[in-house]
C-alpha cells in the first residue's frame, strides 16, 4: 500500500533551508567544475547545484519517493514553474 506524506513544516523554512543547501552546494561545486569533463553541457535545463541541492533536501525531509518530492518540489519551492 502507498504511503501519503503529510507535510507540516512551514514553507518558509524549506526555502531557507533549500537556500542554504544550494549556496553550500554551489560553493564547494565551483571548487570542482574544473575537472568535470561534461559534455552537453550546453544542453542542460537545470544547474548541477540545484539538482544536487534539491536531492538532499529530500533525503534530509525524509522523502522515500522521487514521484512525492518532484510533485512537492513543484509546489512548495518551484512555484512559477521554474523546474
Amino acid at each position: 500500500m502507498q504511503e501519503h506524506f503529510h507535510f507540516t513544516t512551514d514553507q518558509t523554512k524549506i526555502q531557507k533551508q533549500y537556500a542554504a543547501l544550494f549556496f553550500f552546494v554551489s560553493a564547494q561545486l565551483s571548487q570542482i567544475q574544473f575537472y568535470l569533463q561534461r559534455r552537453n553541457r550546453h544542453l542542460t535545463k537545470q544547474e548541477d547545484a540545484v539538482i544536487i541541492a534539491i536531492h538532499l533536501l529530500g533525503k534530509l525531509l525524509g522523502f522515500s519517493s522521487e514521484r512525492a518530492w518532484h510533485r512537492f518540489v513543484e509546489g512548495n519551492l518551484f512555484t512559477d514553474g521554474q523546474f
